[in-house]
């Protein structure tokens, strides 16, 4: 079934309705049948894909494609977007009219505690079926429409004969949602057994639920009663795609990249290093954000520079929430393999043997590598045309990416700043590394305070997190106070900024980007130009 092109703006009309109404007595017989099908049930209309609608006005597909260009639509998908729209409108119309019961309702959805619950499993799936009940048809689409926005594959469908086919060809990792509001028991025995035939994840929400409904859901959300079950689905598409939004963990400004889906703007670059070119991924910003400044981005241990590539792995979500969010705010990203890492290490070789091995000296100097290699990174930045000079190249990274971020931040003066979020400033913090406090190359080559006088003056901003059981706020602070006398021995102590995120662990959190773009906002400003172009 295809899908809404874009979500229902609530509180605005298309006035879909009324252009039908208002065509209805030059339209052919076949486009007649069209248009008294919708205007006597346009919650349907929402609901079903132009196949199906067709099949129900006894029409041809091209009938119904052509009804909607008549009417000022370009297809199908439009119309019932327009359609939506107006259900959408009659909700906050109704809200209007009574504004401390919608509000009352709204307020328990929101807050329900299974609420979370059923949003982290629409934002996981791989796609998403939503089965409602004919009351429910119109919220359906409506949810469908937001989920979509958001990157969450999903379809909406009111027709139950089909239920069982549609369900055989779910892939793995699919979730379907019956949306109800009475006791009705609405799903065929066919289609509830189709659906566990797939391993799809049972997802019920109903005011009133079916108690055989009930039993069979994986997981089940209670709807509050309200003045209309019509009413009542709008509210609940509107508080699951909030709950679904917040599940994202986006983070930055608003903009076309999102995490969870792909950035085609993006091509594998190999930047000039001695004998083994450095391999990178170069990532465009939006043409009319940008900001004529590039952001080097290093991922944690063991990530390669595709998994910081939207959408990234479903392992690991940390990267592409940064990375998006910084092309977002108008930052050209690139994002090279760091040594050991990805293409530069051989596909058999297990990354933490690898580093083991070069710590205790019975390999390549990884952190030395990592040090030498900056001056050729730089370059190889600036020959891809991007910016106009090194002053305009910052350095960002996460956790091993931190550890990255600080050796190359010292390494070439060049760069005009850096921000480390969770950074590894002592590699023996790492457990697989833990025996290995007297290793040379760890002291002489990896970070610690001996950075200091290369890392001052230019602005570093560390985030570390309260409740991080691995590099804890208190290694952090370690490194932060060794460096600070270097800041104010250069009078610049404003240009280091430790910040500690109270209640969050090794883990993603949208203080982490909303400091760093502050912080590359007023050290990396957008070029006059950019700012014109924006």
């Amino acid at each position: 079934m295809a899908l809404l092109e874009q979500p229902p703006s609530p509180g605005t009309r298309t006035a879909a309705l009324d252009r039908i109404r208002a065509a209805l007595p030059d339209l052919a017989p076949a486009e007649r049948r069209v248009a008294e099908r919708i205007l006597a049930d346009p919650a349907r209309a929402i609901a079903l894909s132009i196949s199906e609608f067709a099949q129900l006005c006894d029409v041809a597909q091209p009938t119904v494609s052509r009804f909607c260009r008549n009417l000022g639509f370009p297809g199908y998908p439009a119309l019932r977007l327009g359609i939506a729209n107006d259900f959408a409108a009659e909700s906050h119309r109704a809200a209007d009219t009574a504004p401390d019961a919608m509000g009352v309702l709204a307020q328990r959805l929101r807050t329900d505690a299974t609420m979370p619950a059923a949003a982290r499993a629409l934002r996981m799936a791989t796609w998403v079926e939503i089965w409602a009940a004919p009351e429910q048809a119109g919220a359906g689409g409506v949810l469908a429409a937001g989920l979509a926005e958001l990157s969450v594959p999903a379809a909406s469908g009111a027709v139950p004969a089909h239920w069982a086919t549609r369900a055989r060809g779910l892939p793995p990792g699919s979730v379907v949602m019956l949306l109800g509001y009475g006791s009705e028991d609405f799903l065929p025995a066919a289609a509830l057994a189709a659906t566990r035939e797939s391993g799809a994840q049972l997802i019920y929400l109903a005011a009133q639920p079916s108690r055989r409904l009930l039993k069979e859901a994986d997981v089940s959300v209670p709807l509050p009663e309200g003045p209309s079950a019509e009413l009542v689905g709008l509210l609940v598409a509107d508080a699951l795609v909030d709950a679904v939004r917040a599940a994202s963990h986006l983070a930055g400004p608003p903009g076309p990249v999102s995490p969870w889906r792909s950035w085609p703007h993006a091509r594998t670059v190999f930047l000039p290093a001695g004998d083994e070119p450095i391999p990178a991924i170069h990532i465009d910003a939006p043409a009319a954000a940008r900001r004529g400044a590039l952001v080097i981005f290093y991922n944690g241990f063991s990530g390669n520079k595709e998994q910081a590539l939207p959408p990234g792995v479903p392992q690991n979500r940390v990267s592409p929430n940064i990375v998006a969010a910084l092309i977002n705010a108008g930052y050209d990203v690139l994002v090279p393999d760091a040594p050991g890492h990805g293409d530069r290490k051989r596909a058999w070789q297990d990354i933490v043997a690898l580093h083991q091995r070069s710590f205790t000296g019975s390999g390549p100097d990884l952190l030395a590598t990592a040090r030498a290699e900056t001056t050729a990174l730089v370059d190889g930045a600036l020959e891809l045309g991007v910016v106009s000079s090194a002053k305009r190249i910052a350095v960002v990274g996460q956790s091993w990416g931190g550890l990255q971020t600080l050796l190359k931040l010292a390494s070439d003066e060049r760069i005009a700043c850096g921000a480390a979020i969770m950074p590894v400033c002592d590699v023996t913090v790492m457990p697989d590394f833990a025996n290995l406090g007297d290793s040379e190359r760890i002291a002489v080559s990896g970070p610690s305070p001996r950075l200091g006088p290369s890392l001052a003056p230019r602005p570093l901003l560390v985030i570390a997190g309260g409740k991080d059981s691995l590099t804890t706020p208190e290694h952090i602070q370690v490194f932060v106070d060794g460096i600070a006398p270097a800041y104010r021995k250069a009078k610049a102590q404003a240009n280091l900024r430790h910040v500690v995120l109270e209640e969050v662990g090794h883990e993603f959190d949208a203080r982490q980007v909303d400091a760093v773009l502050e912080w590359l906002d007023r050290h990396l400003p957008a070029a006059k130009a950019s700012r014109a172009r924006g």
